[in-house]
């Protein structure tokens, strides 16, 4: 497992240093603030505030802009701030990028000592691999929640349909990364249960496997469900009784119907009917890029960046309306464009997130003041002028090389599929619906990320390791040898 992250991890250093995004900020001061009572009982030995009295970071925490930020936080996990926060704070990025290896190692781990029973060796080459040929290493230096996207599906799968092998440790960890997953971001959920029902019903039907065979496993990842939602609704409860706001997420189906054309259709058209939307007051705007509504300050642009407390909240108490509405207008072109989001998400692989470069963050005169400058000065200077931490590979090459890559793997597949009736039926059985639930999910988060949020090239790429996974978890059932025959019975004869 050790050597499988250090593999992984030599392609962060081959890079430069982990990257940040702009959502790693707003994760980190969600962090801090979750951890701030910490902070102060601990201020007297490491020499931090200890009350909110002589807190610093406070002073741009106007209970205006609180409740102004309320409205836009439901959409990102405390708790993934949390622990990015707990773990840069000891070690800085590169730790956060050892952890996200190490876990991503060890779900392949288990999931291959699960349903295949190789040992290191073969792990180290599986890993060997991954690292040579998919996003996977470029992911693990990513500090957002993508990487869990994948490693949870792989804990899911382990959990699920490799679990005979595997011992109580390891079903404890495999736990532990399918509830963080699912708490680390909704859009996991969405990719895995749906991929997960039609893997244990594919299961069942194809191979014969037993309800019962499986039901340990669904029982764990129902719980896992149930903690991650459990621990986001504790979040907004606490936020609810400190402060009377309700946690809303920023428009994400309004912006994106929006952007594709049927509802900036119908928004102008109700408007100037006299329905009064929120989003009147915007009709004029170009309304064709989902990034520009909701994030633009920009007059000219800008939607749901500009709009005060109020005016949020009604767009958020009227976007399903709205959304139905447009849809209602123009159903054969909310699914068309609906269609080409999926569609355009499905087969994009681009690390263009992974490899960004992060001058802007660090000159903007907005953001060089950030949590996530201090992060990136706190692995290196960036020269005089910020320019020398831009990643050292291009992502144009590298998304034709991964994008290959999962082709010949999905090639590689279908032949496999092809002859595996030719093979024992052990080797159905324990991979079998390990390989429908890694394919199945990437058309589900497809769907999920594509036509809910939009298809921007981190969605997919960030679990594009998956079908070299199930290629090579089918090729090595396939190499298996068939169980011997039992010897004769020999038949006795009579003297």
């Amino acid at each position: 497992m050790i050597f499988g992250a250090a593999l992984l991890m030599g392609v962060v250093v081959a890079v430069g240093r982990p990257v940040v995004f702009a959502d790693t900020n707003i994760y980190v001061w969600m962090g801090h603030m979750q951890l701030r009572p910490l902070r102060y009982a601990l201020g007297p030995l490491i020499g931090g505030p200890t009350s909110e009295a002589n807190d610093p970071d406070l002073a741009d925490e106007a209970p205006a802009d609180m409740h102004l930020r309320h409205t836009e936080m439901a959409a990102r996990s405390p708790w993934f701030g949390v622990l990015l926060c707990l773990v840069t704070d000891l070690g800085g990025l590169w730790a956060y990028a050892a952890l996200q290896s190490l876990a991503a190692s060890y779900a392949v781990r288990a999931l291959w000592r699960g349903a295949i029973g190789g040992g290191a060796a073969e792990h180290l080459a599986v890993m060997a691999l991954l690292t040579a040929g998919t996003t996977l290493p470029f992911f693990a230096g990513l500090a957002m929640p993508d990487l869990w996207a994948g490693v949870g599906l792989v804990a899911v799968a382990a959990l699920v349909f490799a679990r005979a092998r595997l011992g109580r440790a390891d079903l404890t960890l495999l736990f532990a990364l399918v509830a963080a997953a699912l708490t680390f971001h909704r859009s996991n959920a969405m990719a895995a249960l749906p991929a997960l029902a039609l893997a244990a019903l594919a299961a069942r039907l194809s191979w014969g496997v037993a309800w019962r065979r499986m039901a340990p496993g669904l029982w764990r990842v129902a719980v896992a469900l149930g903690v991650a939602v459990s621990l986001q609704a504790g979040y907004g409860l606490a936020v609810k009784l400190s402060s009377g706001d309700t946690l809303r997420s920023p428009p994400f189906l309004a912006a994106r119907i929006l952007a594709d054309g049927p509802g900036r259709t119908y928004l102008r058209r109700s408007c100037a009917e006299g329905t009064r939307w929120a989003l009147c007051r915007f009709r004029a705007l170009p309304l064709d890029d989902s990034q520009d509504i909701l994030w633009s300050g920009d007059p000219r642009k800008g939607v749901f960046g500009r709009a005060g407390t109020a005016e949020r909240i009604r767009i958020d108490r009227q976007q399903l309306a709205f959304v139905a509405s447009a849809v209602a207008a123009d159903p054969a072109g909310a699914a068309g464009a609906a269609a080409s989001d999926f569609w355009r998400t499905l087969i994009t692989v681009n690390l263009e997130d992974p490899l960004r470069n992060p001058h802007f963050y660090l000159t903007d005169p907005d953001w060089r003041d950030t949590y996530i400058a201090d992060l990136v000065h706190d692995m290196g200077p960036c020269d005089p002028d910020e320019r020398g931490c831009k990643p050292r590979f291009d992502a144009r090459p590298l998304g034709y090389w991964h994008g290959g890559v999962c082709l010949a793997a999905l090639a590689g597949l279908a032949v496999i599929i092809a002859w595996r009736r030719t093979r024992e039926r052990a080797f159905s059985e324990a991979v079998g619906p390990i390989v429908i639930l890694l394919l199945c999910a990437l058309v589900f988060n497809a769907a999920a990320t594509g036509i809910l949020s939009g298809p921007f090239a981190r969605y997919q790429a960030r679990i594009a390791w998956l079908p070299l996974l199930a290629a090579l978890l089918a090729a090595r059932g396939l190499l298996r040898r068939p169980p011997a025959a039992p010897a004769p019975t020999a038949i006795p004869t009579s003297p």
